[in-house]
């Protein structure tokens, strides 16, 4: 179904509960109890940030949609960006993850940022060169070492 606007999660979440006549607690029951309805009340209000993947997926268990829905909603990406091949989606999922730590250095967050944008080919290759540069860089270490 086409919005004219963009959701946000609490828009998003309130809106399910409605459609689905789901209350908070039926979303705790339906997770299996790995998100509470008092976080369900606090993502609705908005008071609920930084939100963990694991809780995004009990959250999306819990409603009964799809993961990838939800964390497309969740981080405002649009929908042509949820097209990845299955065996991306485990590395979008760390991916989105890292970007929500507050821990994240800028330079990090703005290089997580620009690789979400690329296509899964691009981010195949920008990943075999961070690989590349890696091993390099433990070389680099491994010889300063030893000197």
């Amino acid at each position: 179904m086409a919005r004219a606007f963009k959701e946000n999660l609490s828009q998003y979440v309130d809106r399910i509960l409605k459609e689905k006549h789901l209350s908070r607690h039926d979303v705790k029951l339906r997770s299996g109890g790995e998100i509470t309805d008092s976080y369900v009340s606090g993502i609705i209000s908005g008071t609920a940030t930084n939100l963990s993947v694991s809780k995004l997926k009990a959250l999306a268990l819990g409603l009964r949609v799809d993961e990838w829905e939800l964390i497309r909603v969740a981080f405002g990406l649009s929908e042509e960006r949820q097209a990845a091949p299955v065996a991306d989606q485990s590395h979008n999922l760390m991916l989105v993850d890292i970007s929500k730590k507050s821990v994240l250095s800028t330079d990090l967050a703005e290089i997580v940022q620009e690789v979400m944008k690329l296509s899964p080919a691009d981010r195949a290759v920008v990943l075999r060169l961070v690989k590349k540069l890696s091993k390099g860089y433990g070389k680099t270490q491994r010889k300063r070492r030893s000197s």
